[in-house]
């Protein structure tokens, strides 16, 4: 048996020196990573290697047929006490276990003949050709497997640039809302929710002036949502005295009464807990109709992609739309992106920490899809 050693910058060079040295035939039996290059080993004669294959196949086979045959009893005795499978045919332990086996080795079969001939690495055993491809590329910027594969057909056979603008434009497109200023002005009730320290307070306020600063509404008012002693101390009321617009103070105990007896529109700033959050919510809307309450939920820009996740998991109920804050202290990342297109949530507000007035960009396809490609894919190039 022959055995040749490779060295080389990555694995697809190391490939082709053996396939001319061994010819097509050849069989990989180890690789190794040495600093920057690939350590590979290869022969073209195996002959001990397929003996060991068979052998293992066969024993493989009596031990699935095995464990079949005792699970599948198991389960018909438990979920087919009529005698009758899940099509309505008759049933027997034999047969039930004959076909499963079958349908198993099929599916092996298929999935051995799928793994023939790859050849699994990291990124630095990759052809340098082949760190350009698109998706490998958005992989390292940050966005998820799971995204990339959402919009496969726009980054499949086309250059890297094009790809990637082709990527950037509908993933922009999928996640922005599609009115976010008539859905706050049509709104009787906005809830904004988030964790402590995530600006919910002055986005809040940020949303008030908006409407009656810019739109020169003065139909609104500030709400706080919370326990008593939340009311103390509450930036909230400085803000409503900065705009000149009203404050109130909502307990989650009377809520209800409290909110159905206020005339004006009414950013609510909430703190309650989630559970009381969600039941406010979906009471006033049973109330007062799904279109007349806005749900916002605001995220620090450049959080941590699990407290994201977990923040809209909390949420989800609600379908509460996404706000950005703290824009000039950190850029959107595409892990933060990518957890919003699994949730399908939609991103409707964008703005900084510093200003009150006139510091709201309302999204669409158009900002979004440039502020990712200033602020994400050319941070990295």
């Amino acid at each position: 048996m022959t055995v040749l050693t490779v060295k080389a910058q990555d694995t697809a060079t190391a490939m082709e020196e053996i396939v001319e040295k061994l010819g097509k035939d050849s069989f990989i039996i180890g690789t190794k990573k040495i600093g920057n290059e690939i350590l590979v080993k290869a022969t073209n004669s195996p002959k001990k290697r397929i003996h060991t294959k068979k052998h293992l196949n066969e024993k493989f086979n009596k031990m699935i047929s095995k464990e079949l045959c005792q699970s599948s009893a198991e389960s018909v005795e438990n979920n087919l006490l009529n005698g009758i499978d899940v099509n309505g045919e008759n049933f027997s332990k034999n047969t039930f276990s004959q076909k499963a086996f079958r349908e198993l080795s099929s599916e092996f079969r298929d999935l051995r003949n799928q793994l023939n001939g790859m050849i699994l690495t990291d990124m630095a055993g990759l052809s340098p050709n082949l760190k350009s491809n698109v998706k490998i590329k958005l992989q390292k910027i940050g966005f998820s497997n799971f995204t990339l594969i959402k919009f496969k057909d726009k980054i499949e056979n086309s250059n890297t640039k094009e790809g990637i603008e082709n990527f950037i434009d509908e993933l922009a497109d999928t996640l922005t809302f599609d009115d976010p200023i008539n859905s706050l002005l049509n709104s009787k009730y906005v809830f904004v929710v988030g964790l402590s320290g995530c600006g919910k307070t002055s986005f809040s306020a940020k949303l008030a002036a908006t409407i009656a600063q810019d739109i020169k509404n003065n139909n609104v008012a500030l709400g706080k949502l919370g326990k008593q002693n939340e009311f103390l101390n509450d930036n909230l009321k400085s803000y409503s005295r900065l705009i000149n617009i009203p404050n109130v103070d909502i307990l989650p105990g009377n809520s209800q009464r409290k909110l159905e007896s206020i005339e004006k529109k009414l950013i609510i700033d909430v703190s309650s807990d989630v559970e009381d959050t969600l039941k406010i919510v979906t009471n006033i809307r049973e109330k007062v109709g799904t279109n007349k309450v806005l749900t916002i939920a605001v995220i620090p820009s450049g959080s941590n992609k699990y407290y994201l996740d977990k923040l809209l998991d909390q949420y989800a109920s609600i379908n509460p739309i996404v706000a950005f804050t703290k824009l000039d202290e950190n850029n959107i990342s595409a892990e933060e992106l990518s957890i919003i297109a699994e949730k399908k949530c939609s991103i409707g507000y964008l703005t900084n920490t510093r200003s009150i007035l006139k510091s709201i960009n309302f999204t669409n396809k158009e900002i979004l899809a440039q502020y990712l490609k200033d602020n994400i894919i050319n941070f990295y190039k």
